[in-house]
């Protein structure tokens, strides 16, 4: 094709479209100021006369930007405004669009100041004309479908993974389901996990059909009054076969292994099964209380006194806590400083070095605390650390001058208040059960043993006889003593010695 037809197709086209621009109604186009056009006026092509009359004088300004008159001396104001934004919009020349720098069109006087201030010349910084407009609002749309697709796949994978993860829950429970009997004999080389045992036994005696408690549920203090040792003692009684997961054990107890292929459980937050069903675990506890008692040799040697240094540090740590839930419960004080807890924790031995009854410990605990706060108050400089920090040579005072004097010390209960490991009961009776069968007195009045406790005994695994430590089952009369005191009472004197 040559130049001269290419012109021609040109020129063809060019008529083409002004036959039709002629052919559609055009608007009708005012500017203002006429000498320096801020704003231009489109008024449709078919609106009545007095509606273009309306529109002109609405939309009309002077040379410095602002409107030309008021709207109320247009007309009636409900009516003016409707009539030029039904029939009219405006161009603000001087505002272009953020994105395509066309000037803005607005609808209203109003719109009109906001995009372009005052004066119709401010730079519309977030404003877009109608096309960008639309366009953006088509962009938003489109985006927010995206979105909605998008979470609408991730909901299905999330489902999915959770369906799946449920799965293996129960294919984790359904296993754990199947332990019914111990894998094999009593095989536990850590003493302290065997007391745990026992513990555990006698919670699950005192709460028929209900799963031991996961550590996170049982409160701070556990079993034994520290938690990284609970954890490593029931993975031992696990791993030994002793404990199963619960069917209790929630959702969160679960985790993805390393591999992401399996399952692990979180130690702290499964709950437990007993494994071989109560009447079975009650005499494995026995046996376990027994190995406990009697089992000869350095390694029994050592297994009683690792738990009894276990029970040592449980009780100081007791009544420790019991002190400071006093001085903070009761009386609104802080706890003991921390520089003196190293030495409350000595001052606490000495008492029960001294053969005091835990309920004697709590006396003297409360006494304590109730002396120390009597003397913040003739102080009145004296504030309440201070008051906490004299409740510890306060407590040693008293157990000095109780052993001193050899004063009879009441028993007192722990409020409900008062938070002790959930272990500590069942130790202290299997701490009482061991040290029954070394005390002296007793084997001296046992008549199934000799002097130093042991009697000959056919053991049941070879057959032969042997002697054998005696656990005195015949029970030893105790002497009388004097009825104790259970509880504070105010006004009464300090038996541990004001």
């Amino acid at each position: 094709m040559g130049k001269r037809e290419r012109r021609r197709k040109r020129e063809r086209a060019n008529k083409h479209q002004s036959q039709q621009r002629a052919a559609t109604p055009q608007p009708i186009i005012w500017a203002f100021p006429e000498d320096a056009p801020r704003i231009r006026v489109v008024i449709k092509h078919d609106a009545p006369e007095d509606a273009q009359r309306i529109s002109v004088l609405y939309w009309e300004v002077k040379g410095d930007g602002t409107w030309a008159r008021t709207v109320s001396s247009i007309g009636v104001t409900s009516n003016i405004g409707a009539v030029a934004t039904a029939h009219s919009h405006a161009v603000l020349l001087n505002c272009p669009c953020v994105n395509c720098s066309e000037p803005i069109s607005v609808t209203n006087r109003s719109w009109a100041n906001k995009v372009g201030g005052k004066y119709l010349d401010a730079e519309a910084s977030s404003y877009l004309c109608g096309d960008c407009t639309v366009i953006q609002r088509r962009e938003e749309i489109e985006r927010q479908q995206r979105a909605a697709e998008q979470r609408r796949v991730e909901q299905e994978r999330v489902q999915q993974e959770s369906e799946r993860f449920k799965r293996l829950i129960a294919g984790v429970i359904k296993d754990e389901d199947g332990k019914s009997e111990p894998t094999g004999p009593l095989a536990v080389e850590n003493p302290l996990a065997l007391a745990l045992y026992v513990a555990l036994i006698s919670y699950a005696t005192s709460n028929p059909g209900k799963a031991v408690p996961s550590l996170t549920s049982i409160g701070p203090m556990g079993w034994t009054g520290d938690g990284e040792q609970d954890r490593e003692l029931l993975l031992a009684l696990y791993y030994a076969g002793l404990l199963a997961i619960a069917p209790e054990s929630p959702t969160q107890a679960f985790a993805r292994s390393q591999d992401g292929d399996g399952i692990a459980f979180v130690s702290t937050e499964v709950a437990w099964r007993v494994i071989g069903g109560l009447a079975a675990a009650q005499e494995r506890a026995r046996e376990v209380k027994y190995v406990l008692q009697t089992q000869p040799g350095p390694r029994g040697a050592s297994a009683r006194d690792a738990f009894a240094a276990l029970m040592d540090r449980m009780e100081i740590a007791d009544i420790a806590a019991y002190l400071n839930n006093l001085l903070t419960k009761k009386y609104g004080y802080p706890e003991v400083p921390e520089a003196r807890r190293e030495e409350l924790t000595e001052v606490i031995r000495k008492g029960f070095k001294h053969g005091y009854t835990p309920g004697q410990m709590i006396c003297f605990a409360w006494r304590a605390a109730d002396s120390a706060a009597a003397w913040k108050e003739r102080n009145p400089r004296m504030g309440p650390p201070e008051a906490a920090s004299a409740s510890v040579t306060s407590l040693n005072g008293k157990i000095d001058r109780a052993i001193e004097l050899h004063h009879s010390i009441p028993e007192y209960e722990t409020p409900r208040w008062h938070e002790a490991p959930l272990a500590l009961g069942s130790f202290r009776r299997l701490h009482a059960d061991i040290r029954w069968v070394y005390n002296r007195e007793v084997i001296g009045s046992c008549a199934q043993c000799d002097h130093q406790g042991l009697k000959e005994t056919v053991r049941t695994e070879s057959g032969t006889r042997a002697l054998w430590r005696c656990t005195h089952p015949v029970d030893i009369p105790a002497q009388q003593q004097e009825p104790e005191e259970m509880s504070p009472q105010d006004g009464e004197p300090d038996p541990a010695g004001a």
